[in-house]
């Protein structure tokens, strides 16, 4: 196998996992960005608070993160609204 084949595999191999997790954070639009070459969003993405009202957050979350997860939510909402 030849070094260009390693390094596609390793990638496939680590960005497959962080885009089922960014989609179960519910974090749809990161998704599709990552998805159209912006590959490094899935990574943060993976790591980053999930919406609030996501599967992960309602399966993961105590009552401090999912608050604290509300107002990342709603702050970057209100930004992008205005």
């Amino acid at each position: 196998m030849h070094s260009l084949d390693l390094i596609g595999l390793g990638l496939l191999a680590t960005l497959v996992p962080a885009g089922f997790v960014t989609a179960l954070k519910g974090r749809y639009t990161v998704l599709l960005a990552g998805l159209c070459l912006l590959f490094p969003l899935l990574w943060y993405s993976a790591f980053a608070l999930a919406a609030p009202t996501s599967w992960w957050a309602r399966r993961f979350y105590g009552a401090d993160k999912l608050e604290r997860a509300t107002v990342y939510h709603e702050r970057w909402a209100r930004r992008f609204a205005e």
